[in-house]
């Protein structure tokens, strides 16, 4: 299968790849975010050793690296006699050395090698600072899933911190970049599916662009083979100790509990415990810490979201359907509970969309590149689905709406007003005002956009498509 997206990634790692010295990068995000393929896509396999480490002994894992070293560089009765990685690391930049020049090596789930062996990032420190990589240009890269342990290579206490030369945090492909898993979808239809499955490219890749979105969530999420009926409950046993309090607590946040307190209640317990829990699902990037942009620094009016489409999607309308959809019900509870509440699930889903394309609007659009981003709410009166400021100093707002009537003036007014009631950006000149709609403007709301260059309109292509250069493809 080609490969889509990831554009920037790509440039990044192939410019540090390039350099006529040693790399150490260090890779890492949550399963199946396309980790591996990121990066042999950027090595392009002419000249890599890429070793997939498991969870065994770290003799194994030595051993299995060792043979997959023979099969690139040739068989080496000195490989076979290496008993340390320190002596098989050193082998390697002798490789470098002497024929092959920036040859890269990807060690792939490190985390599963340092479970067994914590004295390896020891090791490698010291043979990195030996200087053996410098003449070869050796280019090393560590990646993981276990972001935790991933990062704790980068904290100061670790062996290796100083050492790296480039960081890279894998996440969720943007929009853009998942519409081109279904070329044949317009635009609505590459949002909805985007709003189901999310940014992760092995849930994109399991879907059928033939098929309809109805189709591919029944085969995937509402038949009891499907692919991905249990891929929620399988990524927190996998990913968590106590998989049961995570697994609550997004439940919660999917049914609408967005404080702490809310979130407590639900669960009956102390709000003072669910710090830890929030903090490692920040971490795999499945929940959002969200603050009102105009809140001060010691106001508490933090409000928790998901992050992953998948799994509000799956919490919304498989979790309590598991019973109907292993009966062989799926198709069932498609047309009946999936059906009639698809546009409400949609709602909060487009206004994350719009929130991500506010950042790509100001620098395409606008002609700076957004300081932050966020929401506006905590007033009895009024939210503000979309606001930020740009690097040159304007700000925005912005209002989603995804519904099947066209936006009149009322909307923008009330936007307008809503920006003057808010501290955010008071007193400044320059504001402009983004309006995100899922069926389009009334005539009125088009002329006025005419001539007032304040009031931007985006329509769905704007969102999904990318402009007029070439799309994230890649052969």
């Amino acid at each position: 299968m080609r490969f889509i997206g990831r554009r920037r990634e790509l440039e990044l790692i192939r410019k540090e790849l390039s350099l006529p010295r040693p790399s150490l990068i260090v890779a890492y995000g949550r399963r199946r975010v396309g980790k591996s393929r990121l990066l042999r896509e950027a090595v392009d396999g002419t000249n890599e050793i890429y070793f997939q480490a498991t969870r065994v002994s770290s003799t194994l894992n030595l051993e299995a690296f060792k043979a997959e070293t023979a099969r690139v560089l040739g068989s080496d009765p000195v490989i076979q006699s290496i008993e340390s990685w320190e002596g098989i690391l050193h082998y390697v930049a002798n490789a470098a050395e002497n024929g092959r020049k920036g040859l890269a090596v990807i060690i792939d789930e490190f985390p599963f090698v340092i479970d067994q062996d914590s004295s390896l990032p020891s090791v490698i420190q010291k043979f990195w600072d030996s200087g053996a990589p410098r003449k070869g240009s050796l280019k090393l890269i560590l990646c993981g899933s276990a972001i935790a342990q991933m990062e704790e290579l980068l904290a100061e206490r670790n062996p290796l911190y100083g050492r790296k030369t480039m960081t890279l945090e894998v996440k969720q492909l943007p929009l853009r970049d998942a519409a081109l898993f279904f070329p044949g979808y317009d635009s609505r239809q590459a949002i909805e599916a985007y709003g189901i499955f999310g940014g992760i490219p092995h849930y994109l890749q399991l879907c059928d662009p033939d098929k309809d979105i109805r189709q591919n969530v029944v085969d995937l999420l509402l038949t009891e083979t499907g692919a991905l009926v249990d891929e929620p409950t399988t990524l927190l046993q996998t990913e968590l100790r106590d998989p049961g309090t995570y697994s609550s607590i997004l439940a919660a946040i999917a049914d609408g509990c967005t404080t702490s307190s809310e979130i407590a209640g639900r669960l009956r317990s102390d709000s003072s415990s669910l710090p830890p829990y929030i903090q490692r699902l920040s971490k795999l990037d499945l929940v959002n810490v969200n603050k009102s942009l105009d809140a001060t620094e010691k106001e508490r009016n933090r409000r928790y979201s998901l992050n992953d489409p998948l799994i509000a999607f799956w919490h919304h309308f498989v979790r309590s359907n598991l019973s109907a959809i292993n009966s062989g019900f799926g198709e069932r509870v498609y047309e009946d509970v999936i059906e009639p509440r698809l546009s409400e699930f949609m709602g909060p889903a487009f206004e994350r969309i719009c929130l991500d394309h506010a950042r790509l609007y100001a620098q395409e659009s606008v002609g700076s590149p957004a300081m932050e981003i966020g929401s506006i709410w905590g007033h009895a009166e009024f939210d503000i689905d979309v606001a930020g400021r740009t690097l040159g100093g304007s700000f925005f707002y912005g209002e989603c709406k995804w519904q099947t009537k066209q936006i009149d003036l009322s909307v923008v007014e009330k936007l307008r007003l809503r920006s003057e009631r808010t501290v955010y950006g008071a007193g400044k000149t320059g504001k402009n005002y983004l309006l995100f709609s899922r069926s389009g403007y009334r005539p009125e709301v088009n002329e006025l956009a005419k001539t007032d260059t304040s009031i931007h309109l985006l329509e769905l292509d704007d969102l999904a498509r990318y402009p007029s250069r070439e799309p994230a493809l890649h052969p």
